[in-house]
């Protein structure tokens, strides 16, 4: 008995690509919004991954251990520092925490009546006089009271709920280290998948962009880490030294804060202004304008020695955006994806802005790359970053 020869696949024609294309995108964005909730908390374990997996390769090539022995020994050590991190230190720091948010709720409450009572009558400032009862300064109250009070009830009440030991919050937890250690067992295999180009014939340009986007990624979740840590102990050091109220919890919100592109040390110096205004006395002996302005200048020195000593170390200049881009991410990304949004909305754009460029060169027969579009090439970038990437390609390519 013989077989007849395997015929030929049939090609689809353009429509049924087309429709196939469509479909999908439309069953993609169906998911995404009926499972947001669930996909914030994997896109919050895809991040943690993106955290570990370095340490546990440096665990695996130095102590020779398994890829999976590595990783149960990074997670069970993380599951120690979240149970430590749960003591009574870290819940009086939360305590701490939601009485800073307290303080400012009630300023905010009477800042109408501040305002109103500095508009009555000129006050001094050193040898000069601010006359205050030419601006109209209550809708400034009002508005800022409609602005900021939900925000920093919503924070408090997350405060609370995490000094109670919330089940919802320990169940998404759960969820994150769960999700973020299988990622990371099997980081070997998906990297394999991740290399590969899913479209034959761009190998290449797909070898660039995943470098180019490894490199977005890795500056700005690894450095930030950093460099929130960082600021938060020079904060909590400084304010320390001044002896400003809730140092450890002013020095938590400014490391937090870090991950909010230019708004986030503005928030925070001015609730550090708002606790040493509220404050009253000081060791210092100064007036209680005096001890916000010096406050507020030592904060000022922070980020200034921030921006022009530690970012361009830890950061470097890997996502190349102009500060409005950034400014106006921000925005558009809390709008769209709430806290989350926020915080990732400088590496997100960066992202499609190098995919903009790449789609965009191709669409009108351009060389994608010359002039370069990828980080990579950038002539700016810091000599340190570029001698790591050489030493990785070097590597990946031998």
């Amino acid at each position: 008995m013989t077989t007849s020869p395997l015929r030929a696949s049939p090609r689809w024609s353009a429509s049924a690509k087309l429709i196939v294309a469509l479909t999908t995108t439309v069953l993609l964005g169906a998911l995404v919004v009926r499972f947001q909730g669930v996909l914030q908390l994997l896109i919050i374990a895809g991040i943690l991954t993106f955290l570990m997996v370095p340490i546990v390769r440096l665990l695996h090539r130095n102590a020779r251990l398994t890829w999976r022995m590595s990783t149960h020994l990074m997670y069970f050590f993380l599951v120690l520092v979240i149970l430590t991190a749960s003591t009574a230190t870290s819940l009086a720091l939360v305590q701490q925490a939601q009485s800073l948010f307290t303080t400012v709720q009630v300023f905010l409450a009477s800042l109408p009546e501040v305002l109103q009572s500095l508009s009555q009558e000129p006050f001094r400032l050193g040898p000069w006089q601010v006359d205050l009862r030419q601006f109209d300064l209550a809708p400034m109250a009002q508005e800022a009271l409609a602005t900021f009070s939900p925000l920093l009830g919503r924070a408090s009440g997350l405060l609370t709920s995490l000094a109670a030991g919330a089940f919802g919050y320990v169940s998404r937890l759960i969820f994150v280290l769960a999700a973020s250690y299988f990622l990371t067992l099997d980081q070997p295999r998906l990297q394999g998948l991740w290399e590969q180009s899913l479209v034959p014939g761009y190998e290449e340009d797909w070898r660039r962009i995943r470098r180019a986007l490894e490199g977005i990624w890795s500056a700005f979740l690894r450095g930030q880490v950093i460099l929130a840590v960082v600021v938060a102990l020079i904060v909590w050091l400084a304010l320390t030294i001044l002896g400003v109220r809730y140092a450890g919890a002013l020095a938590l919100l400014a490391g937090l804060l870090e991950f909010m592109p230019i708004l986030g040390p503005f928030l925070a110096g001015t609730v550090t202004a708002v606790v040493a205004l509220l404050q009253g006395t000081n060791a210092w002996g100064l007036t209680q304008i005096g001890y916000v302005l010096l406050v507020v200048a030592v904060f000022t020195l922070i980020q200034q020695l921030e921006n022009n000593l530690l970012v361009p170390r830890i950061l470097g200049d890997s996502l190349n955006m102009r500060p409005v881009i950034v400014l106006v991410a921000a925005i558009v990304g809390a709008s769209l994806a709430g806290i989350l949004g926020l915080l990732l909305s400088a590496p997100a754009t960066a992202t499609l802005w190098l995919l903009g460029q790449y789609a965009y060169r191709k669409v009108f027969d351009l060389p994608p790359w010359d002039p370069p579009i990828d980080g990579l090439a950038h002539p700016s970038q810091p000599r340190r970053w570029t001698w790591f990437r050489r030493r990785k390609v070097a590597a990946e390519e031998g």
